[in-house]
């Protein structure tokens, strides 16, 4: 633990920087035709574990409402009609042990995103994952 703070201490005293979130958006996130196994495009893997924010509307699989570890973050350019596409749909997981509120419209979130087709019993069930440092 000194250690760490140590290094945290002398990073702020050196003046090095903390990455600023780059700032992304769902019309570059799904502005291609996605087929399972395919490739992803080069315009979208290169955010693979990059620190962003994006915006777009908060939604649950379940329609719960209330504080929730996991959300799913939906291009807010869809109108919530009918069913986004993967490559609208971010599935959102807060930090361990912590919850947010489901809000209504639209809402800027800040994290770690994670580019890459993720399977359940041979299903790709995802393209964009996140853990989440906040949400405004």
């Amino acid at each position: 633990m000194k250690i760490a703070l140590h290094s945290l201490l002398a990073m702020f005293l050196l003046g090095s920087p903390v990455d600023d979130p780059e700032e992304i958006n769902f019309a570059e996130l799904s502005n291609f035709d996605y087929e399972e196994g395919k490739d992803l495009p080069k315009s979208v893997t290169k955010h693979h574990e990059k620190l962003v924010t994006v915006g777009g509307f908060m939604a649950t699989e379940d329609g719960t409402e209330g504080d929730v570890e996991y959300f799913i973050l939906v291009n807010d350019a869809c109108g919530c009609e009918g069913t986004p596409k993967l490559n609208e749909m971010i599935f959102c997981a807060m930090p361990e042990g912590k919850t947010v509120k489901i809000k209504p419209g639209t809402v800027s979130v800040t994290g770690t995103i994670y580019v890459e087709e993720e399977m359940e019993e041979g299903v790709v069930v995802s393209l964009y994952t996140m853990a989440v440092d906040s949400v405004k």
